[in-house]
């Protein structure tokens, strides 16, 4: 073989061990980092080309998995770009709404191929996507933030989603900003200015409707805990954590909140290694809401 042939084969043969090296197989994962994160209208407080500052925590993050919210103006081709600035080579967006700031559409990347997506509007004020990694069955969703009764139906059509699917004893992660409350956090509220804040809220927005009987609601978590799903961030920590407000702008209480949440079915409830909330520099500054990270041994 001449010296041009052999260059060839060495430089093809590079070639396709670079591929197959560099291709992220889930299999081979021990264990897996998941976050949630509410990100404020579209990353709006990130004003950098790209929005870099976002990209470059994502980098720091190295998680395998993100559920985004809120990712108004971002179109398939942005999310896509964006993602594979931070080692995310597969991205699925809700829906594209570039000039629509009241989209708020939700998206999911990751280093490994989503699958089985399917997207949701119908009946959902924000909507919710659908979407496998392996065999873990994500339900990444933002529920409505104005009227309590449109969140338990909300809530309701996702439970039984998952009941009459073709997997539904599986292993699912239900991920987002849920805007609703957990009976958990219960005695941290009743100790709280919530409920007046809540109060004075609809007295100046009537079109709110966050009470039921005049009182703080935990229908739609309650559901969701009667239906067997587990509160992973209760799960491993037993004291109340906010995720909002953080350090910017936030015009829902002054109380601290609990609105971001991930829910695991049983089958992946001895399989949850961490969850935490995310605080540092970056998500006191970046958004409204803190991100939510758990942890996951993949089996």
């Amino acid at each position: 073989m001449g010296k041009t042939k052999l260059k060839l084969a060495a430089i093809i043969g590079a070639v396709i061990l670079s591929s197959s090296t560099a291709f992220a197989s889930l299999e081979d994962a021990k264990d897996l980092k998941i976050i949630s994160y509410n990100v404020y209208n579209g990353m709006k407080l990130d004003e950098s080309e790209g929005k870099q500052k976002f990209i470059d925590w994502a980098k720091m993050q190295d998680a395998d998995i993100i559920a985004w919210q809120e990712m108004n103006f971002f179109t398939r081709e942005k999310l896509e770009k964006f993602a594979a600035s931070y080692g995310h080579n597969y991205a699925v967006l809700l829906k594209e709404a570039p000039d629509d700031p009241a989209s708020f559409p939700v998206a999911i990347t990751s280093k490994y191929p989503i699958v089985n997506v399917n997207k949701v509007v119908d009946n959902l004020w924000h909507g919710a996507l659908y979407a496998d990694v392996g065999k873990y069955h994500f339900v990444i969703t933002h529920m409505n933030p104005f009227w309590t009764s449109k969140r338990i139906d909300e809530i309701n059509l996702i439970i039984d989603s998952i009941k009459y699917s073709s997997d539904p004893q599986g292993k699912w992660i239900i991920a987002g900003d849920l805007n609703s409350f957990s009976p958990a956090d219960k005695s941290e509220y009743d100790n709280s200015k919530l409920l007046e804040d809540i109060k004075d809220k609809q007295k100046k927005r009537p079109i709110l409707d966050n009470l039921v009987n005049g009182q703080l609601s935990y229908t739609v978590q309650q559901n969701l805990l009667d239906a067997g799903y587990i509160d992973a961030l209760k799960l491993k920590n037993k004291q109340f954590i906010s995720t909002a407000p953080t350090k910017v702008f936030y015009d829902q209480a002054s109380t601290p909140l609990r609105y971001d949440y991930i829910y695991v079915s049983p089958k992946l409830k001895d399989d949850v290694v961490d969850v935490k909330v995310l605080k540092d520099e970056f998500t006191d500054t970046y958004s409204d809401h803190y991100p939510v990270q758990m942890i996951i041994h993949n089996k």
